[in-house]
């Protein structure tokens, strides 16, 4: 009635299911608990750790699908995370953040990979998309930049240059980029140096401690305004092999006086408001600086309002002497505007001022000068010494090198 089996055909029966169905089953058995065990998690964290150059924890990681990772309980560099998944395909890898509040630690470490990944094509040799959700610069400036907008991070390569984008995926408008390209000049058909450009397009503020870290990681010059201070508007920075170049326009808020002052030997406080009408860095130095800056109220030395007079010519006006002989003094408003380039420096009065730079209890203190000042001069203002010498301190003799070449200059 029943059909007998062969040994042999029993055995291969047997056979194609062990291959087919136990040897998968044990292998993907395996697999997982290799995935989840703390040597894996410590393995892809290390690697992490190498890529960033900061290092990485994590808790736990899940494989929702293949090719895609899930980690959870991310530290990098001290900020936690609660979920970061990572897809990775043949040419590109992309990462999910869920929410990322910047500060001077993020700064560096983002920096660090912005200058790291074009300049290491074989350590970073896949496209690279970072999304994060939520991302906000509260914890810089928890008063005035605290906005929270989803933000793009591209890395690509193109062609034998390789390019980052930065941008709100909700605004467009808003963008940083940079881009890195070899530069024309070759040495038996090498390429002898690179050129790095910088775009910036910001219409919401972005602390500028976050773009002194920048540029104190890339080697080029800075100055303190204070942890509040907030930039918008457009730049645009080349770096031909050490070289820069650089242009400016737009705004910097809620500037501290006294921050700025710091490195001085005297001292002026208050908030300020910076407007960049025009600014220019060319062959390693100034080539123009148009601005004006306004400040309601604070204290200022009086020294200051004394060298602003004997060195750079300002007028004195009723309010100039101070019967109480004290030091410092206070004042309801300081408004100029300034002009830095060859000719020298010309200091102005806003419009509407009847030449007044400085008003104390609703009287004018000083007014504008009737002449350019020599741009040695400045550096006289800023030396600190009575009689003024150049150069007396680390501050003023940096001044010197980077101001606009002149006649006395040169």
């Amino acid at each position: 009635m029943f059909v007998a089996q062969s040994a042999v055909k029993i055995w291969r029966v047997r056979s194609a299911f062990f291959l087919l169905c136990v040897v998968p089953t044990m292998c993907l058995s395996y697999w997982a608990v290799i995935c989840q065990s703390k040597a894996h998690r410590e393995h892809i964290a290390e690697n992490a750790s190498k890529l960033l150059g900061s290092r990485v924890r994590i808790e736990s990681l899940t494989h929702p699908q293949p090719g895609c990772l899930k980690l959870s309980g991310v530290t990098i560099a001290e900020q936690s995370f609660d979920d970061v998944f990572v897809v990775t395909s043949k040419d590109e890898v992309r990462v999910t953040v869920d929410s990322l509040v910047s500060w001077e630690d993020t700064a560096r470490l983002i920096v660090g990979l912005v200058k790291r990944w074009p300049a290491e094509p074989v350590q970073f040799n896949k496209n690279c998309v970072i999304d994060i959700e939520d991302f906000s610069w509260g914890k810089i400036n928890p008063e005035g930049v605290g906005n929270i907008s989803p933000l793009r991070i591209e890395c690509v390569s193109t062609g034998s240059g390789r390019a980052i984008r930065f941008f709100q995926r909700d605004n467009g408008q808003d963008e940083v980029r940079i881009v890195r390209t070899p530069h024309d000049g070759k040495t038996e058909g090498h390429a002898t140096g690179y050129i790095t450009e910088f775009e910036v397009n910001v219409s919401d503020p972005v602390p500028v401690p976050f773009v002194n870290v920048a540029l104190g990681e890339c080697g080029a010059s800075q100055w303190p305004f204070g942890e509040n201070a907030t930039f918008t508007g457009h730049a645009h920075i080349s770096n031909r092999d050490g070289a820069w170049t650089a242009e400016c326009v737009g705004g910097i808020k809620q500037v501290d006086l006294d921050a700025m002052t710091l490195l001085l030997p005297s001292h002026i406080q208050g908030d300020a408001e910076i407007k960049l009408n025009r600014f220019v860095w060319s062959d390693q130095r100034i080539a123009l600086c148009d601005c004006v800056c306004v400040a309601d109220q604070g204290e200022i030395e009086q020294v200051w309002i004394d060298r602003l007079v004997t060195i750079l010519g300002c007028r004195v006006e009723d309010a100039y002497h101070q019967l109480s002989g004290s030091r410092v003094r206070s004042f309801e408003r300081l408004g100029f505007g300034l002009v830095v380039d060859s000719k020298g420096l010309h200091l102005s009065a806003l419009p509407g001022r009847s030449g007044c730079l400085l008003e104390s209890r609703g009287s004018p203190v000083i007014l504008e000068p009737t002449q350019t000042a020599t741009l040695d001069r400045v550096a006289w203002l800023l030396s600190g010494t009575t009689p003024a010498a150049v150069p007396e301190t680390d501050v003023t003799g940096w001044l010197l090198s980077v101001l606009p070449r002149t006649g006395v200059l040169q």
